[in-house]
């Protein structure tokens, strides 16, 4: 691997991944094996009604933890709790479905040389992506909304593939609420508050999934709710002020 990256943790959400979650993990550690680096993948296993947990523990690999709960809270309630479990320097934010491609982690890593997040856009001139027409439109429709709202001026947040020097991480998550929806936009507002450096890269994204009507409708209310602490309460601002240290639930099981 180039120089000057350290440890890594690979942080996936997963939840009723049991078919697929042992081959996303298998090609994820099969990467971060090629590279010069000590690594984790820590699967977040979010209340699974099927053997996801059972699965993943069942690979018998050093390299891999994971941590469960018994009820289903959300993608964004995994990803935080994995973020503040992660030991590594650098923290990579992927999701388990194994529809991004892991051979991008390697120039990820690399440029977080030069920024705090990287964040991969399908907007990129060189990502490749094969999805349905409709959740295109869906997600450029969306884009516009997350910007004029929140003032983020990237022109795409809900890539679930993104890469974290771990102190920033950490800030953010200081400051993160939202649990299902809408995380990745709350993620970026409170990073673009901070004045954080974002590099853009490409993803490769091979989808047939479609939005359904249920989650457009909350993850408006969620970009609502961010709109309002940011804009008119002023939340996050007060509390980054406060100091206030991470915390999650006592209920995950290591």
């Amino acid at each position: 691997m180039r120089s000057g990256i350290g440890s890594v943790s690979v942080v996936m959400p997963a939840f009723n991944l049991e078919l697929k979650i042992k081959d996303s993990v298998s090609l994820t550690d099969k990467r971060l094996g090629c590279l010069d680096c000590d690594y984790e993948i820590l699967v977040v296993d979010d209340g699974s009604r099927d053997a996801t947990r059972s699965a993943v523990e069942s690979m018998d690999n050093s390299h891999v933890r994971v941590l469960g709960y018994d009820r289903n809270h959300g993608k964004g309630y995994a990803l935080k709790m994995g973020a503040l479990s992660a030991k590594g320097d650098f923290v990579i934010l992927m999701d388990a479905d194994n529809e991004i491609s892991a051979g991008l982690l390697e120039n990820y890593l690399y440029a977080l040389r030069k920024a705090d997040i990287v964040v991969g856009s399908k907007l990129h001139p060189d990502s490749v992506v094969v999805q349905p027409f409709m959740r295109k439109i869906l997600s450029l429709g969306f884009n516009v909304t997350v910007r004029l709202m929140t003032g983020i001026t990237l022109q795409d947040t809900q890539v679930g593939f993104k890469a974290f020097r771990r102190d920033t991480l950490v800030d953010i998550m200081r400051l993160v609420s939202v649990r299902r929806y809408a995380f990745d936009v709350e993620v970026l507002t409170i990073a673009n508050l901070l004045k954080k450096r974002i590099i853009v890269m490409p993803v490769e994204i091979h989808s047939d999934a479609y939005f359904s009507v249920r989650n457009i409708v909350r993850m408006f209310v969620d970009i609502l709710g961010i709109a309002y602490r940011l804009r008119v309460k002023r939340w996050y601002q007060k509390n980054y002020k406060k100091k206030i240290p991470p915390t999650y639930s006592p209920i995950i099981r290591w």
